[in-house]
């Protein structure tokens, strides 16, 4: 398992404590996944007659996970990810 993201030392994204995948583990993944969903519903809402453009918000998260992100994972990989998370990466 990936503990450390790609791109810098700290992870903005880990493992998903229920379910399978990725969910922001630091202030700096909430607050671009909240930016993410706000600028989609905006572009969705300027741009009506083209719809394609609400979709680059999507897309840069997207690489903002996959560059700043661990290792995707279940409840197993998170305890993981909190362990090692706890004796200071």
């Amino acid at each position: 398992m990936r503990t450390k993201p790609l791109l810098g030392q700290k992870p903005w994204f880990g493992p998903k404590r229920l379910g399978w995948g990725l969910s922001p583990v630091s202030p700096e993944g909430w607050v671009i996944s909240a930016v993410a969903v706000v600028a989609t519903v905006g572009l969705a809402a300027a741009a009506r007659r083209d719809r394609w453009t609400a979709l680059l918000p999507v897309i840069v998260l997207l690489v903002i996970v996959f560059l700043k992100g661990t290792s995707p994972g279940g409840p197993r990989e998170w305890e993981q990810f909190q362990d090692r998370k706890n004796r200071g990466w």
